[in-house]
């Protein structure tokens, strides 16, 4: 053999292992997809704190008796989707972390205080029934 071949068939040797170490780096590096429940689970996040804030902020009279069971449903259901999500993106090594972590802490952050406007308001009709308006005192829960 000559030597001229035997350089041409190593030079090609490399070029195959180059060649294949691009691919390889161009599969590793392909961003993975977003899991669809992590947007979900951000979108109603987003929803959830709107809603809540939109109750308070809002002039109108009686907005935050629609606004807050809103916002308590949209919490509850970001939270769910927020779990589905971290579940699936862990199994099957999915993007979107991030936003499901985002809609789990806003839906619980609502979901926390509204509970807290509920202990509060029924703590008042409890242990303080004397600070009501005179409508309400007649009522017991």
């Amino acid at each position: 053999m000559s030597p001229s071949f035997l350089i041409d068939r190593t030079a090609a040797c490399k070029i195959n292992l180059e060649e294949q170490n691009i691919m390889e780096t161009n599969e590793a590096t392909s961003p993975s997809p977003t899991n669809r429940h992590s947007v979900i689970s951000l979108v109603l996040g987003i929803l959830t704190i709107v809603t809540f804030c939109g109750g308070f902020i809002i002039p109108i009279p009686f907005t935050s008796f629609v606004c807050a069971p809103a916002s308590l449903l949209l919490g509850v259901l970001a939270l769910i989707y927020g779990m589905i999500s971290l579940n699936r993106i862990r199994k099957h090594n999915e993007a979107g972390r991030p936003m499901a972590w985002i809609g789990i802490l806003s839906g619980g952050l609502i979901f926390l205080c509204i509970l807290c406007m509920v202990i509060a308001l029924i703590s008042l009709f409890m242990f303080a029934p004397e600070t009501l308006p005179p409508f309400l005192q007649n009522h017991s829960i």
